[in-house]
């Protein structure tokens, strides 16, 4: 997936591009994010929400 401005000309407040999280090692490694992109326009709140440890807080999700 590609990021891209959230209007005409504008960039976003904040940018995840090509977020990966690994959890475990070997036969038991789960990929929770695999490649994820996302833009976080300006002015607008923004919920990220999943089971424990689905790499929300890993990856430093606030609001843009």
């Amino acid at each position: 997936m590609t990021a891209t401005t959230t209007a005409v000309g504008a960039l976003p407040t904040a940018r995840l591009v090509d977020a990966v999280k690994v959890y475990g090692r070997g036969d038991t490694q789960v990929r929770a994010l695999d490649g994820v992109s996302v833009d976080f326009p300006a002015g607008r709140f923004t919920a990220i929400m999943g089971p424990s440890g689905a790499a929300g807080v890993e990856t430093g999700w606030g609001p843009a």
